[in-house]
């Protein structure tokens, strides 16, 4: 299977990016994502990779549609890549 290295930092800087931009803090985004306030903060620091599950929850709660979520998590990957270039 391939691996995306840089993935987990991509869906970290997205969450903590949305969840700043709706003005949320880490513990109401959690309380409306139905997830622990823990396992959010490990995602949001990219060392926890969220189950798609988790990832609609997510935006859900974020009230964003989860393609144009993965398109945001596509863009800034491909950021990070071009950084570790």
């Amino acid at each position: 299977m391939k691996l995306y290295p840089n993935l987990a930092e991509a869906i970290a800087n997205t969450v903590e990016s949305l969840r700043k931009a709706k003005k949320m803090s880490k513990s109401s985004l959690a309380d409306y994502a139905d997830i622990e306030r823990c396992y959010l903060r490990g995602i949001e620091k990219g060392a926890r990779k969220p189950t798609v599950n988790t990832i609609f929850c997510l935006c859900e709660a974020l009230q964003i549609n989860p393609v144009d979520f993965f398109r945001m998590v596509m863009s800034e990957l491909e950021k990070l890549n071009n950084n570790s270039s």
